[in-house]
């Protein structure tokens, strides 16, 4: 089973960097960390997620680009994803 929980940090289209956390937790990511750096999204809002340069690239129904680094295990951002890919396939699938 997928952990719920990596080690990141991220920058909202030209935002600030923050340095945190992601939990899946049923239908958000959430994303907390230093400072005000908090961002739920729903994952219905994702439309597309790409792995470029050792940075996640999700795109989303409302906002900026959003680019997701991560400072967990070898391996943890390519899980992340895969998480979150399977639920952009999940809902084409319904």
């Amino acid at each position: 089973m997928p952990r719920s929980t990596y080690a990141i940090w991220w920058h909202d289209g030209d935002g600030p960097k923050h340095v945190g956390k992601l939990e899946v937790v049923g239908f958000h990511a959430l994303l907390s960390g230093n400072g005000s750096g908090r961002l739920a999204i729903p994952l219905d809002q994702i439309l597309a997620v790409d792995f470029v340069r050792g940075q996640l690239l999700v795109a989303r129904n409302r906002g900026p680009i959003l680019r997701i680094g991560s400072l967990d295990a070898p391996g943890a951002l390519r899980e992340l994803a895969y998480r979150l890919v399977g639920s952009l396939q999940g809902r084409h699938h319904s």
